[in-house]
């Protein structure tokens, strides 16, 4: 059996409506006039609400947005965090990093990224690489020095507008490099006002929560249960051995339930595969995985292009059914 990846993160399609659990959609990466973003805060969190969403941080650069600062309804959960920038002391540029669940500023540009990492993680927080591929981060150089690390913005939307928006290769040589696993953000960054259309309502992440707090959205955020997405709902994802004469290794089969899709792919720590229904769209798709893959991550791409990302899933423990 191959070596188990670390890092174990839950299945959130196994967390039943039964028991509690419900999904909020949201963001948790925007900026206002408290630092280089052009809406206010109260106009930036009303805009995320006419919108539909659930959850929001306003993560402006150096300084927290207190919570307190803003009027949201009731039910809506703010989050507060801020975007810091330790100086890159590998070679790379400058890092930023979204912090969640803090309360107290810190000056992070006098501060290495190590110890803004565990004075964020000291305050109950998170710290989530933000766009790697737009910063040009190269992993083994500026992040695997690194240690506290919660997980990957996969999807930013701002940098996508520059060419460099989505950052799965940085997430699966992470991943691989450490033989760890680590959840992912889909976030907006969003800096202009809604009326240019630019970079606003456009990624979300989905937390599988029991109750509206930012501390339900942090925990499910850090524990994976959600997933990431600019369009495509993922509705259930589920894995199961399987034997087959003649196969040597063992093998995963997985079902992917999901709103309509042109193709999904699931990659693995090395490889992956591609389920396709050619001239044709589909809601629900059961295929096999590559043989002793460790993990598996899921991309739902739906008809126009839009994607959804799961959280990986380690693939080493799944026993045959019974």
């Amino acid at each position: 059996m191959a070596t188990a990846p670390t890092g174990q993160l839950v299945n959130p399609f196994e967390l039943q409506e039964d028991a509690g659990y419900f999904w909020l959609k949201g963001n948790l990466h925007s900026h206002t006039t408290n630092s280089d973003g052009k809406p206010s805060p109260q106009q930036r969190l009303d805009g995320y609400v006419a919108q539909g969403y659930d959850y929001l941080c306003l993560s402006d650069h150096y300084d927290i947005t207190r919570v307190e600062s803003v009027e949201a309804p009731d039910g809506f959960v703010l989050v507060q965090g801020a975007e810091l920038h330790p100086d890159n002391p590998f070679g790379g540029q400058r890092h930023h990093f979204v912090c969640l669940n803090i309360h107290e500023n810190m000056d992070s540009t006098k501060m290495p990224p190590q110890h803004v990492i565990d004075k964020v993680n000291g305050q109950g927080g998170s710290v989530w690489l933000a766009h790697p591929h737009w910063s040009s981060i190269n992993i083994m150089r500026d992040v695997l020095p690194l240690h506290g690390l919660a997980g990957i913005e996969v999807h930013n939307t701002i940098c996508r507008t520059y060419g460099r928006g989505e950052s799965s290769v940085h997430w699966d040589d992470w991943m691989e490099l450490e033989n760890k696993l680590y959840p992912c953000l889909a976030n907006d960054d969003a800096h202009a006002f809604d009326s240019e259309s630019k970079d606003t309502y456009q990624s979300w992440t989905m937390v599988c929560v029991k109750e509206r707090s930012a501390a339900a959205v942090c925990e499910a955020l850090k524990s994976g249960a959600s997933y990431g997405s600019t369009g495509p709902q993922i509705h259930d994802i589920q894995l199961r051995r399987v034997d087959r004469p003649g196969d040597e290794s063992p093998l995963v089969e997985a079902t992917v339930r999901c709103s309509e899709a042109q193709r999904i792919a699931a990659v693995h720590d090395q490889v992956g595969v591609e389920y396709r229904e050619p001239g044709k769209t589909f809601e629900s798709a059961t295929f096999t995985l590559r043989a002793n893959a460790r993990w598996a991550r899921f991309e739902v791409v739906g008809p126009d292009g839009a994607k959804a990302w799961s959280n990986p899933f380690d693939l080493t423990g799944i026993e045959r059914d019974a």
